[in-house]
């Protein structure tokens, strides 16, 4: 029997699957990303038996993020061991690692009750950007070092388990603590994990120069979380992190168009910024386009979106080409970082799902539309 992340999971009734899993499901404009997951899923080994029922409840966007990283180690030919329950993926062969994924998450049983596409359009931007990342950051860092501090049933932790021992363990990050969490890009967790930023100045001649300035802490409300988690000795174990806020059923969605798999009367416009490769840029580019509108060579990866962030004080550091798919990040010796792009790097973006005959046309509107706006309101 064909395995599938739409049939409900046994003694699951559908008024007890998640409100999110029940509007994926059923809606028309997801149909696309739809067809891409299960196609994904079924090369997919469930080891412990729960990934279709967490899909289903209360962990549809850890499900699908985790769906996406196998997607995105596979489409760049990892050989992946699935036969232990953790960590989540061990890349086998010369260059090995061991990576256990996690995400930020709301408060149990909370979910937006908008009444209208627009309303939860607006809710996807913070309106105190300051506050709004540093939630962001606090709850990353929550997240991270309770993987860090995990122990099984023997009281191991995961880079101590017999089939991983030796390999570098790495933890796979992405937020959905609120409905903006997305909106960050990996900026913030890079400070977070090094303790440094990147301070933006300008010569007499006007070109860039960037240094590096200490961060001791990031504050949240009444709360304080030290800075520079690589640095600290709980870290010592955790080669790199990955990130993205871009693993989503959005991804899945364009993907799955741009394969043809979506139905004549859907058509979807992506919008946003992303990196200016311009060496003197302080901001980014926006950019919108229609799904679709261009040939296979630039069709849209799994792999594009994942940032891999390197712990330069790791005991067992990530080996020069294990994770060489995916955007990478490492600590300089002068303390600023060095970043090697891949692919096109998407800072933060937002798809817009078009229904109708006319929805093609629309969709190239609009993209023109968000242009027209940027340029009017940089």
């Amino acid at each position: 029997m064909t395995k599938s992340l739409f049939t409900l999971a046994r003694k699951l009734k559908l008024e007890n699957t998640s409100r999110e899993f029940r509007d994926f499901s059923e809606a028309h404009a997801h149909t696309a990303a739809r067809r891409l997951m299960d196609e994904t899923f079924a090369d997919f080994a469930d080891v412990d038996r729960s990934f279709v029922r967490e899909f289903q409840t209360a962990g549809f966007s850890a499900r699908v993020m985790e769906l996406a990283l196998f997607a995105a180690l596979r489409e760049q030919g990892k050989e992946l061991d699935r036969t232990s329950t953790a960590p989540d993926f061990v890349v086998r062969g010369d260059t090995s690692v061991a990576i256990e994924a996690t995400t930020t998450n709301p408060p149990q049983n909370e979910e937006a009750d908008d009444a209208d596409a627009t309303s939860a359009v607006r809710r996807l931007i913070p309106d105190d950007f300051e506050a709004d990342e540093a939630e962001f950051v606090f709850h990353a860092g929550k997240a991270l070092r309770r993987k860090l501090e995990h122990r099984d049933a023997q009281v191991r932790a995961y880079w101590e388990k017999p089939h991983v021992e030796g390999i570098p363990f790495v933890v796979a990050l992405q937020s959905f603590h609120s409905p903006s969490s997305l909106f960050h890009a990996v900026g913030p967790l890079t400070t977070y994990l090094y303790g440094k930023r990147d301070v933006a100045t300008r010569d007499s001649n006007g070109f860039l120069i960037l240094n590096s300035q200490a961060v001791a802490e990031h504050r949240h409300k009444d709360k304080a979380l030290p800075s520079g988690l690589f640095a600290q000795p709980e870290a010592e174990h955790l080669a790199a992190v990955i990130f993205t806020n871009s693993a989503t059923v959005s991804k899945f969605g364009r993907m799955g168009t741009e394969r043809g798999y979506g139905p004549d009367d859907v058509a979807m416009t992506r919008c946003g910024v992303m990196y200016d490769p311009d060496p003197d840029a302080v901001i980014p580019v926006p950019f919108a386009y229609v799904v679709g509108d261009y040939g296979p060579e630039e069709h849209e990866t799994f792999s594009e979106g994942f940032h891999v962030l390197h712990n330069p004080w790791a005991r067992t550091r990530v080996a020069d080409g294990a994770l060489d798919g995916f955007t990478e990040h490492r600590l300089q010796p002068d303390g600023r970082m060095l970043t090697t792009y891949r692919q096109p790097d998407y800072f933060f973006s937002r798809t817009i799902m078009l229904q109708g005959s006319s929805a093609p046309q629309l969709a190239r509107h609009r993209a023109q539309e968000y242009l027209t706006g940027m340029v009017k309101n940089p």
